[in-house]
């Protein structure tokens, strides 16, 4: 049991370090978007790409969420040391993702061609024509991405996930530097999309090349498929479909109603002190996404004390990294912006707070959510993510009509406190730990993890 345990801390600390660099090559990216899109587009073009960009994000949905699903079956299974059980998973997703990814190319091409965007959207800086090159690329970039997402599996179950989000972290870096040469050479929207897909396929071909050496049992194929596995998988990734979808109504969504309601120059506005708010949330980020996979193999042995710790000290963790951080950029919000967008974009203070405490209310269910679903027993969870995002919208659209883009904000405070509410109590059920014995947990400052990290990160022997 020793020797397990401390193959557990070997992993999460080599994670960790993983899950940092992806975390900060990810708000590097945030932060270097706005400036490059403000420089060599302008406010108006740049709003007109968010709004446009947000269309094809609601294809990620469309692998039914199998691609989720199938990494923690196999992880689970892993686990349990069914290794041939894990393949035939893998071959089984891989097989549906190839029939549901042609056929759903094809069925968004003909949309794209048939329905007026252009006219709907009313884009004032990209053709009509344009505008279908720029979906179809996009399109092409999310279906890509499905078959990088059910590769990670392979690194997951492996127990190297580490690694695995190394490579997706350079997979990113090569569609933003795809994004970045393009529009830095002058090219417009079809060029940067261009620039994008052509980034993620050499992530994808790297993915490929690195595997066998991870996981050579792992192969692509249909010998092990069939449709017994993929039934088994059936509902919780039809769960698994609502968290993509929701949280394209609450960040896509939300920047389409903005801009129909109020015009790109606010879309421009919101999505930049959005994501300014949301970089205090990558601790959330990094945390949940390195127990995710612990918590997949724990409950695949049937360590239920393993899930337990891992609940209460991730939500120790992460409360109590969000709320310095959200403290810190509301003393230093108005600089920093300057500083970001040279003096393009205004701080609109009310919108701010709003945004900086929906960030600090995040942190409270983001890391709990893996309980559930790591396991994959999330469908309760998952469906009323679901309609809580839509309900944002609706709220959302009734505010701004009446306080302008400070309704957005407070739509999205109330979204994040009732999933708050929600995703608690399926933690609590399903990993048994008290409401008390979790609060008194998660309300003492992790000084001891803190103090571990830090010898970690700067005392290196």
């Amino acid at each position: 049991m020793k020797e397990d345990t401390q193959l557990v801390i070997q992993r999460l600390r080599k994670g960790l370090g993983a899950q940092g660099f992806s975390q900060a090559v990810n708000l590097f990216i945030r932060l270097a978007e706005v400036p490059l899109f403000l420089a060599f587009w302008g406010p108006e073009r740049y709003g007109e790409w968010l709004m446009v960009a947000a269309i094809p994000a609601y294809l990620a949905m469309a692998d039914g969420g199998f691609t989720g699903t199938t990494q923690r079956e196999m992880t689970m299974r892993m686990g349990a040391g069914d290794r041939q059980g894990a393949l035939a998973s893998f071959q089984s997703t891989w097989v549906l993702l190839l029939i549901l990814s042609t056929a759903l190319f094809g069925v968004f091409a003909l949309a794209v061609t048939l329905l007026p965007l252009s006219d709907w959207l009313k884009l004032s800086s990209m053709s009509s024509t344009a505008l279908q090159y720029v979906i179809l690329l996009l399109t092409a970039h999310v279906i890509v991405g499905f078959q990088c997402g059910l590769i990670y599996g392979g690194y997951s179950c492996e127990g190297r996930y580490g690694r695995g989000t190394v490579l997706a972290t350079f997979m990113y870096l090569f569609d933003f530097a795809g994004l970045t040469i393009a529009v830095v050479l002058g090219g417009g929207p079809v060029e940067a999309a261009m620039g994008y897909l052509a980034g993620r396929l050499l992530g994808y071909l790297i993915f490929l090349f690195d595997l066998k050496n991870v996981a050579p049992w792992l192969r692509r194929g249909w010998k092990n498929a069939t449709s017994a596995n993929v039934a088994t998988l059936v509902r919780p990734s039809f769960a698994s479909m609502a968290f993509p979808l929701g949280e394209a109504l609450n960040i896509q969504g939300m920047r389409l109603l903005i801009g129909l309601m109020l015009g790109p120059i606010a879309v421009t506005v919101f999505s930049t002190l959005r994501t300014l708010c949301r970089s205090a949330m990558k601790p959330t980020l990094i945390v949940a996404r390195l127990i995710e996979p612990e918590m997949a193999l724990a409950f695949g042995g049937g360590r239920h004390n393993l899930i337990q710790k891992l609940f209460t000290k991730s939500s120790q963790i992460t409360l109590w990294s969000v709320l310095p951080a959200c403290l810190l950029l509301w003393f230093l919000g108005e600089p920093l912006l300057g500083l970001w967008t040279r003096g393009q974009i205004k701080l609109d203070v009310s919108l701010y707070i709003l945004l900086l405490l929906s960030s600090a209310a995040n942190s409270l269910w983001s890391t709990a959510l893996m309980v559930p679903y790591a396991t994959n027993r999330h469908e309760g969870v998952a469906v009323r993510f679901l309609i809580i995002n839509g309900a944002l919208l609706l709220l959302a659209g009734f505010l701004m009509s009446s306080i302008g883009l400070s309704g957005a904000g407070v739509a999205l405070l109330f979204s994040e406190l009732a999933m708050a509410v929600w995703v608690l109590r399926a933690a609590f059920s399903l990993s048994e730990v008290p409401l008390g014995y979790w609060l008194r947990a998660v309300v003492r400052p992790p000084i001891p993890a803190f103090k571990a990290i830090l010898r970690k990160a700067f005392f290196r022997s």
